[in-house]
Order: structure tokens, then sequence, then C-alpha cells
């Protein structure tokens, strides 16, 4: 998949996709306007529009059942998201994940927890 492709309002369906695991376009509606605020709700057409269009860039699959189309994601969560941060390391940091984790650790703010668990990964990452 292209998921460097999709567009912010894609990636909110994704999201409701990765956590249904499959649905409907009504589904998919249904779970956005739960979890939007009413100003930023998906009409019916906004979601098939969207679910079309990731359809062609073979970001999900569908599949007829009864009346109604069933889409599913064609990759996971984490595969996705690996893709998505590869390719910013290759775009962005010369295809170096060093130079993203440093630029990452100096623009943000941690709590103690979140370094002991940096330093955990990184001294685990060294033993393997």
């Amino acid at each position: 998949m292209k998921s460097e492709n999709l567009s912010k309002s894609e990636l909110d369906v994704m999201a409701v996709l990765w956590r249904l695991g499959r649905a409907t376009v009504s589904e998919v509606q249904g779970e956005l306007a739960r979890s939007r605020p009413d100003d930023k709700a998906f009409a019916y057409t906004t979601v098939a529009t969207h679910l079309n269009r990731m359809l062609e860039k073979g970001a999900v699959t569908a599949t007829k059942t009864g009346r109604s189309l069933v889409f599913e994601p064609t990759e996971d969560r984490s595969d996705f998201r690996q893709s998505r941060l590869s390719a910013l390391v290759r775009q962005f940091f010369d295809g170096r994940p060093s130079s993203l984790a440093s630029q990452f650790i100096e623009q943000n703010s941690f709590t103690t927890e979140e370094l002991d668990e940096l330093r955990r990964l990184i001294d685990e990452k060294k033993r393997s």
C-alpha cells in the first residue's frame, strides 16, 4: 500500500477499520460520529468516498456481503506505522534512524519513567 498517500481524513477512517477489523460504510460512519465532535463528523457519502479512494490506493479491500460492501485494511496498524516511519527516515533523515531518534529526543519533553523506558529499549537493542 502507498501508505504515505493517505489523507488525514483517510487515516481517521483507517483507525476505525483497525479498531473494528472490518466494517461497512455505515459502521465506519457511526464510529466516526461517536468519536468526533459534531462539527467534525463525516456524512455517510463522505465516508463512502474516502473508502472508495482507499480501495483504489490499495489501503483496503472490499467484499460484498448481502447488499453491503465490507471493508478491511490491507495491512495491520503495526506494519502501517513501520512503513510510514521508514518512509519518514528515508525522506527527512538520510535513511538514518538515529537521526530521527536524536531529533525526537531533543525536541520533546519526557518524564523520568519515559526516559527510563527509552534507556531500557536502547540497552535491549544493544544486547540483540
